[in-house]
């Protein structure tokens, strides 16, 4: 087994590694996993979820992460120090590029396919060592596992019910807290505000529709909570910075494998 960098496209699941140690993915987030590793994984929503997934052979992936890091030459059988970290628009956009090379692959692609698995590494890697270097704070242990139970518990509130036209107040009810409190933490632990969150999740959604065929883009709009199309329109190119239309591909099949000299990467669509 190789080790693995996993964008979650659609769907939440919960990586659960201990009793004490887990954490919720959705399509904002990017997972970071070490050959051998051992966890267990659950579905809190129906339906599943989609990612995919690109496996790094072991020695080139160390060799360049210890240019980075010089600390994983001691321990090159986990290279990632990290479990996840924040799926930018950024990365994103550099997903959607990929899958784009995959859906209409041909021989000359496997060189932009490399390009754009290592960039999305690199960027990964470059949120997950800016979410580290922000430190837990002087909160207690106690009082930290608190607030990051209230964020898991917020994510899946959300990921379930994001076609929903949701108030704060039925949010923090479905998690058991006061609004303003699970506000404040919420964008204190992610650094987004619940509305940021759970628009990221309708456009993701909406991306991979795009991604995958020609969907109507005003029954689509309509369908993830916006109010019209023009809502819809202008909140997608604020986050990718090109209206939807530009992002329809053709409607072929999607291909589910594809392999390179150090990349493998699995569509799980």
């Amino acid at each position: 087994m190789n080790h693995t960098l996993v964008f979650p496209r659609s769907g939440v699941f919960i990586k659960k590694v201990s009793e004490k140690d887990q954490l919720v993915a959705d399509s904002t987030r990017v997972l970071f996993f070490n050959r051998h590793e051992t966890c267990r994984f659950s579905h809190p929503a129906d339906g599943g979820d989609k990612c995919t997934s690109i496996r790094f052979q072991a020695e080139p992936l160390v060799d360049f992460l210890r240019r980075l890091h010089p600390p994983v030459a001691d321990s090159p059988e986990r290279p990632f120090r990290s479990s996840a970290a924040v799926s930018t628009s950024s990365l994103v956009l550099k997903l959607h590029r990929l899958r784009r090379l995959i859906l209409f692959a041909e021989s000359d692609n496997v060189l932009a396919i490399e390009e754009t698995c290592a960039s999305l590494l690199t960027e990964a890697l470059a949120n997950a060592d800016e979410e580290q270097n922000m430190g837990p704070g002087k909160s207690r242990e106690s009082t930290r596992k608190a607030h990051r139970d209230l964020v898991d518990a917020t994510r899946v509130v959300l990921a379930r019910r994001f076609r929903e036209k949701l108030s704060l107040a039925e949010v923090a009810r479905a998690v058991f807290s006061s609004p303003f409190h699970l506000a404040r933490i919420f964008r204190r632990e992610t650094g987004l505000s619940l509305h940021r969150q759970l628009t990221r999740l309708r456009l993701r959604h909406a991306l991979g529709h795009l991604t995958g065929g020609k969907p109507d883009l005003t029954m689509l709009a309509l369908d993830l909570g916006f109010s019209s199309h023009a809502h819809f329109s202008h909140v997608f190119r604020r986050e990718f910075g090109s209206a939807p239309s530009q992002f329809l591909s053709s409607p072929k099949k999607l291909r589910r494998f594809i392999s390179t000299a150090r990349f493998e990467i699995c569509q799980l669509s």
